[in-house]
């Protein structure tokens, strides 16, 4: 192609202008994998009550918190990892509350 053999100038003319992208991704990260799945949810999370809405938001924070992770986990589909992820919060907040549980039965 003569017309990207003219160097960089030309090619940050075209994707200025015509936002041609010359050498990008084929395949989309895993961040944006991940923010497409949570952006399916917004019709599902406004018909859910004020309560599951915040318990919602609570799992996709703890999806947000965890995609390094997800990220090494090979699937082709990202429910997988954002499905275990969420799993890992609700753990995570059930210990909390046993450690709390326990201090607080350990002060009496």
């Amino acid at each position: 192609s003569v017309l990207l053999s003219h160097g960089p100038p030309v090619r940050m003319i075209l994707f200025r202008v015509a936002r041609i992208n010359i050498m990008g991704r084929t395949v989309p990260t895993w961040r944006d994998r991940i923010e497409s799945e949570i952006g399916t949810l917004s019709r599902f999370n406004r018909a859910l009550n004020h309560g599951d809405r915040i318990a919602l938001e609570i799992l996709i924070e703890g999806v947000r918190n965890r995609r390094a992770a997800g990220g090494m986990m090979p699937s082709v589909d990202p429910w997988k990892p954002m499905l275990v992820s969420m799993l890992l919060e609700c753990y995570s907040k059930i210990a909390e509350l046993e450690r709390t549980l326990e201090d607080l039965s350990s002060e009496r």
